[in-house]
């Protein structure tokens, strides 16, 4: 009877052991997300449908060892809906992890797509001119689609009709199932991809299947897409906007990402040895150059602008053939956007406004990655539509919108004797003569830079950057070997930044360490008279202004301005930058276009600003002839802009108050002139209703 009363107790007792076995089996074989994540939401395209790479794709990622110490930081889409990344912290390591998640493939499948590639590099080569296309990614993708296609229903592994590259077959079905009608419109929608909730091992293995489904072949054509016209393995990483530098640093290596928030972070892609041969020589190939043992170093621009230094195997390197790939942004940051950072400050800011305006020359200095081409950019925003513009670059990393503007990029000899190099100094040669108003160079590093400072003795304002930490180093290595620039002709410049990357608060930020300018030589004592115009403290992270500026009486003399026209100059460009900051007004399109103008037509922009009507008014400031502002919506929206911190937040709107008190009430009284008239002629013939003298015709 005793035994018959404890089998229960017993069972039970055994039933909760299987339990915590089976929770803790569980527990180790299951990833550890970020409970604040909505699943359903991540993993759903717009419309709601179901992304290619989902959970099934996440849990495959972490291999089952590491999956009972990884926790999710956070998660965000790249390339939706092929491939998102995960940030992981590792408890057991102690370290952060970047993981790339792209749609995960079988065995079967790898080996599949193993065929594909090869039978679609044979087809490529040898067939028609309608598959040997020139033209954009999308072109080529288009292609590898058709080829596709065909080579599936040539081998019967799609059960679907296919009628060349023509919009029936395989790829119409696929449009249908993505909800991508031939006509934009929605009406042929059938759902999710065929397929997708199922495992692949279950659609593959288990149900033992003879043809691909729906999912699998979309699967195929982006792994396909991403290796032929993408960057393969690293593509995903290419996509995110938060990576600055990619590396891979030899054989065996993982590759490496330096993410804007997260410093440098090891990432789950790998190379395999000769995959990382053949990857480096493409990239050589895709930038134009060549790369073999006779020359294993090659420094390129690959098709997106972005930077690269490529080494191919052992010759130069103890860990064998490596990549740094820096990457470019499609759409610039721009002032607004240094002041939300905190890189410059708003005062700073309006001051190099009015000093580039009125042709003063600047020289962003620093270390590496510490932000001088990317504030290089953002301040040439301030160059006047009207003038010339010609820009030197040994690699192509400037955006401006001023139309007037010769770009011109450095190009390295074809043969051993260097016959047919073009380098920086020879395209300065040029420059000169193509009558420039601003010379923009990339970077100052040799003989170009004593020519450079002639350049700007004779008139011709000039704004670079150049590897330095201070400015006693800048005047020392300007004026020794190997630039050897005169003291006497070094005063010709008039600003320097000094700019660095450091830490606030633990976290690594990029500052305007210190303004400069640079006033006069002191021939009795041969040394350069600078003055601090404005010094960053670092205790404080705050930005101090140090005294009277000698460029700011300048202009002043230069202009017939009185002391009071110049303090309501910087004032007025202290309102702009402030109204934009404080709508929120800080893409690249609203900045440059209101920006530019103001430069063209301050009245007009300052009479929207106090009216409120600048936001519905970007449109007609984007019509400038002069001015191009073409970005695309999908690209602009990708960039990570800052927004401003509270004491920012209290700055602008201290500096809005101000204007309503002393400025606004000028410009509300005046109706605003029609922007296109006013715009194409400074707002000079308008009446006293506002209109231009075309309108009243």
């Amino acid at each position: 009877m005793g035994d018959t009363e404890s089998e229960p107790t017993e069972r039970i007792a055994a039933a909760v052991e299987t339990a915590s076995t089976l929770a803790r089996v569980v527990d180790r074989r299951t990833v550890d997300t970020d409970p604040s994540v909505d699943e359903d939401s991540f993993f759903a395209t717009a419309d709601g449908r179901t992304t290619v790479a989902n959970r099934y794709d996440l849990a495959k990622a972490v291999p089952i060892e590491k999956r009972a110490h990884f926790r999710e930081v956070t998660r965000y889409w790249v390339n939706k809906p092929y491939s998102f990344v995960v940030i992981f912290h590792s408890a057991k390591e102690n370290e952060e992890k970047y993981y790339l998640v792209e749609p995960h493939v079988t065995e079967i499948e790898a080996d599949l797509e193993g065929f594909l590639t090869r039978k679609l590099k044979t087809a490529i080569k040898y067939s028609s001119d309608e598959v040997v296309v020139e033209g954009s990614d999308a072109d080529r993708g288009r292609v590898i689609e058709t080829e596709t296609a065909r080579l599936l229903d040539r081998y019967g592994l799609y059960d679907g009709p296919i009628a060349g590259a023509g919009e029936s077959g395989v790829i119409a079905r696929l449009k249908r199932a993505l909800g991508m009608g031939a006509d934009g419109d929605d009406e042929e929608r059938d759902g999710n991809l065929d397929g997708i909730a199922a495992r692949p091992e279950a659609a593959v293995l288990d149900e033992d299947a003879k043809n691909l489904s729906e999912y699998q072949v979309e699967k195929l054509l982006y792994r396909l897409k991403r290796d032929f016209i993408g960057y393969g393995r690293i593509d995903g990483i290419k996509h995110d906007v938060n990576v600055e530098d990619i590396s891979c640093d030899g054989y065996n290596s993982p590759v490496f990402v330096y993410h804007s928030d997260r410093e440098q972070l090891i990432s789950n892609v790998h190379h395999g040895e000769d995959e990382l041969d053949d990857f480096v020589v493409k990239l050589a190939q895709r930038s134009g150059k060549g790369i073999s043992k006779r020359q294993p170093q090659v420094d390129a621009t690959l098709p997106d602008g972005s930077r690269a230094q490529l080494t191919l195997g052992y010759e130069v390197s103890d860990h064998g053939t490596n990549y740094t790939i820096r990457q470019f942004k499609d759409v610039p940051f721009t002032p607004i956007d240094l002041i939300n950072w905190g890189t410059f400050s708003l005062e700073e800011m309006a001051y190099v406004w009015l000093c580039i305006e009125n042709n003063k020359s600047m020289l962003f200095a620093g270390g590496t990655a510490s932000g001088k081409t990317t504030s290089l950019n953002a301040v040439s925003l301030f160059i006047p539509s009207k003038a010339k513009i010609v820009s030197i670059e040994d690699t192509r990393e400037l955006e401006i919108p001023q139309r007037n503007w010769v770009a011109s990029v450095t190009r390295p000899s074809f043969s051993a004797d260097d016959a047919g190099d073009v380098d920086e100094f020879k395209l300065l040669e040029a420059g000169l003569r193509q009558r420039p108003d601003y010379i923009l160079m990339g970077e100052v590093r040799g003989e170009e830079g004593r020519t450079l400072f002639q350049v700007m003795s004779t008139g011709h304002t000039t704004l670079t950057t150049f590897h330095a930490d201070n400015v006693g180093e800048v005047i020392k290595r300007f004026t020794t070997d190997p630039i050897n620039v005169s003291k006497t002709l070094f005063t010709a410049l008039d600003l320097v930044s000094i700019q660095t990357a450091t830490r606030v608060r633990g976290q690594k930020v990029r500052r305007n360490k210190v303004l400069t300018e640079i006033n006069y030589y002191d021939a009795e004592n041969d040394e350069i008279n600078v003055q601090d115009v404005f010094q960053w403290q670092a205790e404080t992270d705050e930005f101090l202004r140090m005294g009277t500026s000698t460029t700011l009486e300048e202009i002043k003399f230069d202009r017939g301005w009185g002391q009071e026209r110049l303090s309501s100059e910087l004032f007025k460009r202290k309102v702009v930058l402030a109204y934009l900051i404080d709508n929120g007004l800080n893409t690249y399109t609203e900045a440059a276009a209101t920006l530019q103008a103001f430069i063209n037509d301050p009245e007009t922009i300052l009479g929207l600003i106090a009216n409120d009507r600048l936001d519905e008014s970007l449109d007609d400031l984007r019509g400038m002839e002069s001015v191009l502002i073409d970005t695309d919506p999908a690209a602009e929206a990708m960039v990570p802009r800052p927004d401003p911190d509270e004491e920012l937040e209290d700055l602008t709107g201290s500096i809005l108050d101000e204007a309503d008190d002393r400025l606004f009430d000028e410009y509300r009284q005046q109706a605003t002139p029609h922007l296109t008239a006013a715009l194409a002629d400074g707002g000079r013939d308008t009446d006293e209703t506002g209109r231009g003298a075309e309108d009243e015709e």
